[in-house]
């Protein structure tokens, strides 16, 4: 392998950069680092406070006495796709959905919030699963220098 000394340094820098998101809670786990950036810039920006469990029903985040689902995706630049996986449940204990788009390369592009009941019946209900599709959400779309904390927004710029 002829770049194996900075294939080495470069898995090093990534490993030792994984285990500090972790030691700062930013990513506590391996599962879904997007997911997770997302709920933590979520937390982050509202002073809010994740969910204990990964697996908690309904929402991520609880911010301003309400609760968010956020879903949160990086999209590569040949991707197309501008739509959320979100189950339709009229009995989700959910107050808010937040759609956060990053690049792939992580730097923000859009940052949608939507009350639930407003987003509700825009979720399509289609063979491959429930979708909420990011076009019908213009209005709820925010500008991201008008989002709160721009010292934490400007880490994905």
């Amino acid at each position: 392998m002829e770049n194996f000394t900075e294939i080495q340094k470069a898995m090093l820098d990534y490993l030792t950069a994984l285990r500090k998101v972790r030691q700062l809670n930013i990513a506590p786990n391996s599962k879904d680092f997007t997911s997770q950036l997302g709920e933590w810039l979520t937390e982050q920006i509202y002073d809010g406070k994740r969910a204990e469990s990964g697996i908690q029903k309904s929402w991520d985040v609880i911010a301003e006495n309400k609760k968010i689902q956020v879903k949160t995706h990086a999209k590569a630049k040949t991707t197309n796709a501008r739509w959320s996986y979100i189950k339709f449940d009229l009995q989700a204990d959910l107050d808010e959905l937040i759609i956060i788009v990053f690049s792939d390369d992580y730097k923000l592009k859009e940052f949608i919030k939507v009350c639930w009941s407003q987003a509700l019946p825009l979720i399509k209900q289609e063979k491959d699963g429930d979708k909420i599709y990011w076009n019908h959400l213009k209005e709820f779309q925010i500008e991201i220098n008008k989002l709160p904390k721009q010292e934490i927004i400007s880490l994905f710029r």
